[in-house]
């Protein structure tokens, strides 16, 4: 049976452009990331709905998006604007942990859905990240190029930032996208 998307009430009250849901406030050159104005539901709004009555001492973490393809496929989407250093990817893999605890109790569904269904993206800036190597674990963009470069031959993809330890386990596939790519693999694949 497949999830009725558009029957979920707080789905329907959090909608927004993905346009809207990458905009970064916070860092040091505030604006979006993507200028798509293709209709997403506001992950970020949908937490707060879901919470507000609780009382909660700590507020989980969510990510940004949730698109929902035209195959009922569901992908999460996380902006990243700064430098994702090991602080950020930490804070990256809570969101995932506390948004699919979340979606799963609004769908009404378990992880074995998600798995089969539910996808994940980051998309980071390329430019803050392209010499990050003594601030983390996760290498310059010279090795991320000559790494993209060996997996496209061998016809696989490439995920940055240990994200690859959630495909298979919590989702069908993870991707991690510069916004370049992001707009010439991802967006430009649903239009």
């Amino acid at each position: 049976m497949k999830v009725q998307y558009d029957n979920i009430e707080i789905f329907n009250r959090n909608g927004a452009t993905l346009k809207e849901t990458s905009w970064d406030k916070d860092g040091e050159n505030p604006g979006y990331m993507t200028d798509s104005e293709i209709h997403v539901i506001n992950f970020d709004k949908v937490k707060k709905s879901y919470i507000k009555d609780m009382g909660l001492s700590c507020t989980p973490c969510s990510n940004d998006a949730l698109y929902i393809g035209e195959d009922e496929k569901a992908y999460f989407i996380e902006f990243k604007n700064g430098l994702v250093d090991n602080k950020t990817v930490y804070n990256i893999y809570n969101k995932i942990y506390d948004s699919l605890l979340i979606f799963n109790d609004i769908i009404q569904e378990n992880i074995s859905f998600c798995r089969e269904n539910v996808n994940f993206i980051l998309v980071y800036n390329e430019g803050r990240n392209s010499r990050n190597e003594k601030e983390t674990n996760y290498g310059d963009s010279s090795k991320a190029k000559i790494s993209k470069h060996f997996y496209a031959k061998a016809k696989r993809k490439y995920v940055r930032f240990g994200l690859e330890r959630f495909e298979k386990l919590y989702f069908q596939d993870v991707f991690t996208y510069t916004e370049k790519e992001f707009e010439n693999n991802f967006l430009a694949s649903i239009n």
